[in-house]
């Protein structure tokens, strides 16, 4: 069973911050301020960022205390033990460090709603619940800096575009302090696939500026346009119109519920005991365009593919998949998901879209597919639903021809992803100027 050690699982946030990038991230905090008398590192890890940086005093706090063996601190630094936001002192002239990144699905309900109260009421910011960890303590940093403090983290780049992230923006730009985000464009965290950034908030500035930056693999800081490369700025969130997309279904656990050929012969699943899904495109070639039944045989099923849905969604499950349900042990479906529900393994299923849409893509627009088998939409596929009168060959056909790879936020290295509401933004557009073309054709 996954043992939860805190508040929020520690297994998924102790990555260590690689030695140069703590000197180049005080070198660039210093940028700003050349000297601090009281410095705060919130999940300080074996206290690595107490070197490198100008202060008079170094304060960290780390909840695992088995990160602490072997942590060389200076006389004038000293790390606690315990969680960071039972910390009672305040006032610190900075705050720095790499917070925990933690998924919403794996910090405790009971813990999290705590902290969201207090952070609404000591800040006025009423975060999403299903925002990442790390945003919890960028607010417990400005709320223990001075009013004129500095606060400086290694972030993910993410949080200057992605919605659940907003209310922490907003309250930055009410307040108009001045904020700078230095994008590293190479990999600085190897098993974690997102693009950090270096980003420092200084709250003795009130003019609101906000100012982008690259790092380059030789640690080279150059300005960039923005938070994305096309003057128009990153591709907005849509709310859903007569075509919408929609995630890919969360059934709890890929590994359980969806499987591959292999593992459906190997627990004796027949063809009627599950649904054809995709919960994935890496492996289809670029110029398929079309999901049929042979593609699917040859670019799922043959391949190894986890392209089969358990059919476990309804009341009613047949005796061969109670047999496969009543063999996993409750340790596997130990999950955010799988304990939501009664029974744990029926989950909600989608209606069956009209396009499916790799939701990450590295070249100028994600890989999109006609849905002509009427398989399922599984994870981080995206399916494309809505009104019949739009046809699906020309929306097809719209959708990739667009260069979206300069419109929205790179994920990781030359990993980028286009959001479910930034695809509705794509859609609503694209039933606006069909609408008005076919108003010009009938006069």
């Amino acid at each position: 069973m996954k043992q939860i050690k805190s508040a929020y699982e520690l297994s998924q946030s102790q990555v260590a911050t690689p030695p140069c990038v703590v000197k180049l991230f005080w070198q660039l905090t210093h940028s700003h301020r050349q000297r601090f008398q009281t410095v705060l590192d919130l999940g300080a890890g074996d206290g690595r960022f107490a070197t490198g940086g100008n202060f008079a005093k170094y304060v960290g706090i780390e909840i695992d205390r088995r990160r602490l063996s072997g942590a060389k601190l200076p006389k004038h630094g000293q790390v606690l033990t315990g969680c960071a936001f039972e910390h009672s002192e305040g006032s610190y002239d900075a705050c720095v460090g790499n917070p925990p990144y933690v998924r919403h699905h794996d910090i405790e309900a009971p813990w999290k709603s705590k902290i969201v109260d207090r952070i609404k009421a000591d800040l006025e910011v009423t975060l999403n619940k299903k925002c990442n960890l790390y945003l919890y303590f960028v607010c417990l940093g400005l709320l223990k800096t001075k009013d004129n403090g500095l606060l400086s983290f290694v972030v993910p780049f993410e949080w200057v575009s992605r919605p659940s992230a907003e209310p922490v923006r907003a309250l930055i730009r009410r307040h108009g302090w001045g904020v700078n985000v230095y994008r590293f464009r190479t990999s600085i965290f190897p098993s974690v696939l997102t693009t950090a950034s270096i980003t420092v908030v200084d709250k003795s500035i009130t003019t609101g500026r906000w100012s982008f930056f690259d790092i380059d693999e030789d640690q080279k800081v150059t300005p960039r346009r923005g938070i994305v490369d096309h003057p128009a700025g990153p591709l907005k969130y849509g709310l859903r119109g007569q075509l919408w997309a929609m995630r890919g279904m969360s059934p709890g656990s890929q590994r359980l519920f969806c499987l591959t050929e292999g593992e459906r012969i190997h627990h004796g699943l027949r063809p009627q005991d599950v649904i054809p899904c995709v919960t994935t495109l890496r492996e289809v070639p670029h110029g398929v365009t079309q999901l049929t039944q042979p593609v699917f045989r040859r670019h799922f099923v043959r391949a190894g593919a986890r392209c089969w849905l358990v059919k476990c969604h309804s009341k009613r499950c047949s005796k061969v998949v109670r047999t496969y349900l009543d063999s996993i042990q409750p340790a596997e479906h130990d999950n955010y998901t799988c304990n939501s529900r009664e029974p744990w393994y029926r989950y909600a299923v989608h209606p069956i879209p009209r396009l499916l849409v790799s939701s990450g893509f590295t070249g100028t627009g994600p890989k999109v597919l006609l849905n002509c088998l009427g398989a399922h939409a599984v994870g981080a596929v995206t399916g494309i639903h809505g009104d019949r009168r739009f046809a699906s060959r020309q929306l097809h056909k719209h959708l990739v021809g667009l260069a979206l790879n300069k419109l929205v936020v790179p994920h990781a290295k030359s990993l980028k992803k286009i959001e479910v509401r930034q695809l509705n933004t794509v859609l609503n557009d694209y039933v606006h100027e069909a609408t008005q073309n076919a108003g010009h054709g009938s006069r």
